[in-house]
């Protein structure tokens, strides 16, 4: 079996311990999704979220978005599809969030202003970033994206987003928990992750959401263990 079904599989036997039936995938091409319905079987909902085409277009998103015959593809293959113009981290990382989170996205923003941390000096200076988030300077929901992205890596980043995004459409049912499931980029050297999660809408994600289990799958040419960038520019 490939890395990427040892991983899947492994999803799967959690999900199972936990009782799960709901199952997020973060998508672009839809592989991955085809691949935990193949082995997750039938008797699991598919979750299959990501960004519409549109949405890279506007500059809402960094990559090319999910194009319309995938998303007939994975329908006709049974999967729930939500596509959201932008996940909550996704605005902070663009757009700086001027608008509601969980809201619809206007079709004007402000974007550009959060591209890069580098000059926030985070580390040692907590009590300076808290200052600018009380006054505006910076959105909270970016110090708690960019904290969780620093602490446990993309995946579980973007396991926690789709998730959001997941319950904002309203398809995915709140009252029970769900898993997800995220690959990164090939270019990120990341391990695959999977998250089992009460899951919330974006406005109430400090009120209910709750992480129950976090899988970290290590690859071959896996860099988040052995302490190096994750990144080719380092």
């Amino acid at each position: 079996m490939s890395a990427t079904g040892t991983f899947i599989e492994q999803a799967r036997m959690r999900a199972e311990h936990f009782g799960v039936r709901n199952v997020v995938v973060a998508t672009l091409t839809g592989e991955t999704v085809r691949v935990v319905r193949k082995v997750f079987g039938p008797e699991y909902r598919i979750f299959a979220v990501g960004n519409p085409t549109t949405a890279h277009a506007r500059g809402l998103v960094y990559h090319d978005g999910t194009t319309e015959e995938a998303q007939r593809n994975l329908e006709q293959e049974g999967a729930t599809v939500v596509l959201i113009d932008q996940g909550p981290f996704q605005a902070i990382s663009i757009g700086g969030q001027p608008y509601d989170v969980g809201g619809e996205v206007p079709s004007e923003i402000w974007r550009g202003a959060h591209k890069s941390i580098s000059d926030w000096g985070f580390i040692g200076r907590l009590h300076e970033v808290i200052s600018k988030g009380l006054s505006g300077e910076i959105n909270p929901l970016w110090i708690m994206s960019q904290t969780i992205a620093s602490l446990l890596g993309d995946g579980p980043a973007v396991c926690l987003e789709v998730t959001l995004m997941a319950a904002d459409s309203g398809k995915l049912p709140l009252d029970e928990d769900c898993m997800a499931i995220a690959r990164p980029r090939p270019a990120s050297h990341a391990p695959d992750a999977a998250l089992v999660l009460h899951p919330q809408t974006t406005p109430r994600f400090l009120a209910g959401l709750r992480i129950k289990d976090l899988l970290l799958s290590p690859r071959q040419d896996d860099h988040w263990f052995s302490d190096r960038p994750l990144w080719p520019d380092g």
